[in-house]
């Protein structure tokens, strides 16, 4: 019985040894090389995720300045003057 799992094991491993790993020969010519020196970067020094967050970033930045200027614009960043008793910052804002 451990002779045949041994030659079992034997065979199997040989198996994979003989198989190997083969590199695709399109992907390692010189022209497909030179090609795309850096094929993990789409711009000069960012990747595809370093660049989706990038821009995820940017749209935020951009809501949240369009609300604060539709605040500016309706004169909702600050309370009215007209008030007759002294109105404070319940914003934290000075």
């Amino acid at each position: 019985m451990p002779t045949t799992i041994r030659t079992v094991a034997l065979l199997a491993t040989a198996a994979l040894a003989l198989t190997g790993c083969r590199a695709d020969p399109k992907n390692t010519d010189f022209d497909s090389i030179t090609s795309n020196l850096s094929p993990e970067l789409r711009t000069l020094s960012e990747r595809d995720s370093d660049v989706d967050v990038h821009l995820a970033l940017n749209e935020e930045q951009q809501m949240r300045a369009a609300w604060n200027d539709l605040g500016r614009f309706w004169l909702l960043d600050r309370p009215s003057k007209l008030s007759p008793f002294p109105i404070m910052s319940t914003t934290g804002n000075p």
